[in-house]
């Protein structure tokens, strides 16, 4: 199966980009007036000529396996040894506006997926996404991060400053609030079947939040850090992390991971365990500012009680 994908992948019959993984990424420096017309993200902050201040603004454009991929990276120009910030879903606009006062705030470098002026969440196309073995009209992003798409897993990788955490944001669909069913998404910190029963308790691996504050109290909102279940107990680093963060009102989940679904959480669990990485989750809102609101306040946390102490040791 492998070699036929292979064969596909690299077959002139398909037309799609046989990658090389190893050749370098050709970033242009561009403007945020430049990308108006072709990323939502800066139609809507148009209107606010200073929210761009303080950073290069960089685009890469590509394609891989059947994908047209276009990333567009934010560096601080006065604080470089930042962290990594990412927000692969173009449809999550809270944490794209977070993601821009965070790496203004704590330097580093963002990256940014850019599917479309309409903000989509999945990348359209024709080919293979991620760990995928079939033909796919569309590709999360969040789901493509494998050996298999090495030009976007390294794309994006490759923009971490040196022994600096990644820190991925998303904006969280409703799950345990609103949506009438109990909670259908994967990333909510209470236990679902409990839940249904009446009782609030935490998911495996998770710790609910002590004293949150009204802008955090939701079953929606969480920071995550993943480890590999066949080291049979997480780390140290995780644990501590964990208990400081529930102190500071914000919900912790230690998700385990057994193989990859592709995103980034699994891909450095399984391949780059000493990457410090933690992923912010906010529930969705009709007002961004409430959610990217949520997201500084733990990203404020996380590098006050976490970063600051230590890092993830790596697997022998």
């Amino acid at each position: 199966m492998h070699i036929f994908r292979l064969i596909l992948v690299c077959g002139i019959t398909l037309g799609l980009l046989c990658a090389n993984a190893s050749s370098r990424t050709n970033w242009s420096v561009t403007s945020a007036d430049a990308l108006v017309a072709v990323d939502d993200d800066f139609a809507r902050n148009n209107n606010d000529p200073e929210f761009f201040d303080g950073l290069e603004i960089a685009e890469y454009r590509f394609s891989e396996n059947g994908f047209n991929w276009h990333l567009i990276r934010f560096a601080s120009i006065t604080n470089s040894s930042g962290p990594m910030w990412l927000v692969p879903h173009d449809d999550e606009n809270a944490a794209f506006d977070a993601m821009i006062i965070a790496v203004k705030k704590h330097g580093g470098v963002a990256v940014a997926v850019n599917s479309g002026i309409g903000s989509f969440r999945m990348q359209p196309g024709n080919g293979f996404c991620g760990i995928s073995l079939r033909l796919q009209k569309s590709c999360d992003p969040n789901r493509n991060f494998d050996k298999r798409a090495p030009l976007f897993t390294s794309a994006i990788l490759e923009q971490r400053p040196s022994n600096q955490p990644i820190i991925a944001l998303h904006t969280n669909s409703l799950g345990f609030a609103g949506d009438g069913k109990g909670g259908r998404g994967e990333i909510s910190i209470v236990d679902k079947d409990a839940f249904r029963r009446g009782e609030i308790v935490a998911r495996a691996g998770g710790v609910l939040a002590v004293n949150p504050n009204l802008e955090m109290f939701n079953f929606d909102t969480l920071a995550l850090i993943a480890y590999l279940k066949s080291d049979s107990q997480i780390s140290e680093f995780a644990i501590e992390c964990g208990k400081k963060l529930s102190n500071a009102g914000i919900h912790f989940w230690h998700e385990p991971v057994t193989r990859s679904d592709g995103s980034m959480s699994n891909y450095l669990a399984l391949n780059h365990p000493e990457i410090a990485y933690v992923n912010f989750e906010s529930r969705i809102e009709n007002n961004l500012d409430v959610a990217s609101a949520r997201h500084i306040f733990m990203v404020s946390a996380y590098l006050k009680h976490c970063v600051s102490r230590n890092n993830p040791a790596s697997r022998p």
